[in-house]
């Protein structure tokens, strides 16, 4: 770093590179995926593997058969010592006769983190690239950037593509291939080859900072964690991620041919053939449908993990918010339709219900109330809490002939039983994650005196629970059904 870039002879130092390196100077997986590319785009920020990176595919340029093109995204972090970082790449691209591309971060992103780094530098990768015609894009992560990936994960949860991550070579439908050539490479060998052949590169300044999730990993918990095993957790963790890669390429094979209608991007995928397969490619099947209809991004972790756990029950009407979407689930599929489209629902319609009588309801469910006699096993079944609240309930009777029926209203409330006292329904909703929607449809059963008595999904009112002196009582069942 001792020599402005324009003084050195960067082609020849690239070939020096190379020459030291050999064949191992790119991850093999990508010297397959890059011969006969064409046009490639290199992400090069300016420190020490982004500036090797670029010089080994100089280098082998020819041999392969690409074009490099090289790019530079400013994220005006670091005021003068960003700018002065783009100014060196732009000189390295220009000694190498290269063409060049940058830009920065706008004044309106006030609200800069880690996150919002990387999205916009990969939008302006993927504008480049597009305008470039290059169907790959090349970034300089090496070994060490795979232990530091994993451990920010585990932290998060993530499954087996998660860990897998990064992969050597990444592809993304409808963007250019991402690709790792250094992925098998430590950094301490790649500055050790730039070292000796006189190569200068930036150093951000920011790596020092150990308030930085990663910088702390790599200077901190990595080391403290290699000492206290007494080797490298580093290589251990890349042999991991390949075998991870292999694992995760086999479950996706598997539900392809499992649930190859998730693939295909259906409207509707059938419930029972979700059912049927193993959760692992259950979950991946999911992500490939809500990422082909452009849903994946308003599914996080938990939600999926709900979703996931819906679809095995025995519940048989759910809807969950995806964004400006519901997913919806009955008996027999999952789909989806736009929140408009839900809006639109027709709220339920009141009506009377008679003991003995079904009550057909406008959603199309049923709904029944008769007296029984409260023998012994019915009573057991009551106070040990056996019964499904989504479909049943068994209160006292106190001798009505007739019930009301009607939908949520606001201001409506409801004290369950056992709980501590009586709350606005809406919150209840919140509570137990009702969507929207699905608030519209379920029927309240009201008594002569318009109190609440029973909502499916809940407990029966505490002013009607079973004592030790009841002898008959009211069973009220529900049954969802398809509209006529």
């Amino acid at each position: 770093m001792q020599y402005p870039p324009q003084l050195i002879d960067w082609p020849s130092l690239a070939q020096a590179l190379q020459q030291r390196m050999g064949h191992t100077s790119i991850e093999p997986a990508v010297r397959v995926r890059l011969q006969d590319a064409g046009p490639v785009l290199v992400a090069c920020s300016g420190g020490a593997d982004s500036v090797f990176m670029l010089c080994i595919l100089v280098a082998r340029a020819k041999e392969l058969g690409i074009q490099v093109n090289v790019a530079h995204y400013n994220h005006r972090w670091r005021d003068e010592d960003s700018d002065a970082d783009a100014a060196f790449v732009e000189s390295l691209a220009d000694a190498l006769e290269l063409p060049f591309f940058s830009d920065f971060r706008p004044d309106y992103e006030a609200a800069f983190t880690e996150t919002t780094a990387r999205a916009l530098r990969l939008e302006f990768l993927r504008k480049v690239a597009k305008e470039r015609d290059c169907q790959d894009i090349a970034f300089g992560h090496q070994l060490d950037d795979i232990l530091e990936t994993q451990l920010q994960r585990i932290v998060r949860g993530c499954a087996s593509d998660g860990l897998a991550a990064p992969r050597p070579v990444s592809s993304f439908e409808g963007h250019p291939t991402h690709l790792r050539p250094l992925l098998h490479l430590r950094a301490g060998d790649v500055r050790m080859a730039l070292h000796v052949t006189s190569a200068i590169w930036r150093e951000d300044s920011s790596n020092d900072d150990v308030s930085i999730a990663r910088n702390a990993l790599r200077q901190q918990i990595i080391p403290d964690l290699a000492e206290a095993l007494g080797r490298d957790p580093s290589v251990g963790a890349a042999r991991t991620r390949r075998l991870l890669e292999e694992d995760a390429a086999a479950l996706d094979l598997l539900a392809r041919q499992y649930l190859p209608q998730a693939y295909a991007h259906a409207l509707s995928l059938a419930r029972a053939a979700l059912r049927e397969v193993p959760t692992a490619l259950l979950r991946r099947a999911l992500a490939e449908w809500l990422n082909g209809h452009g849903l994946i991004s308003s599914v996080g972790a938990p939600a999926m993990d709900i979703l996931i756990e819906v679809l095995r029950s025995d519940r048989e009407r759910y809807r969950m918010s995806a964004g400006s979407h519901y997913l919806i689930i009955d008996a027999q599929s999952l789909s989806w339709e736009h929140e408009d489209a839900a809006a639109l629902q027709e709220p339920l319609r009141p009506t009377l219900l008679g003991l003995g009588e079904p009550a057909f309801l406008s959603t199309g469910a049923l709904i029944e109330a008769e007296v029984v006699e409260l023998s012994d096993s019915l009573r057991q079944q009551v106070e040990s809490g056996a019964m499904d609240p989504r479909t049943q309930a068994v209160i006292h009777y106190g001798g009505e002939q007739s019930y009301r029926i009607r939908g949520w209203q606001p201001g409506d409330r409801f004290h369950p039983l056992g709980a501590p006292g009586g709350k606005k329904l809406k919150d209840c909703f919140i509570d137990r994650r009702i969507p929207q929607a699905e608030r519209k449809t379920l029927p309240l059963v009201l008594n002569a005196l318009q109190e609440i008595i029973w909502v499916p999904g809940f407990p029966p009112a505490e002013s009607c629970k079973i004592c030790p002196s009841t002898k008959k009582a009211l069973r009220l069942t529900y049954q969802t059904r398809k509209p006529l």
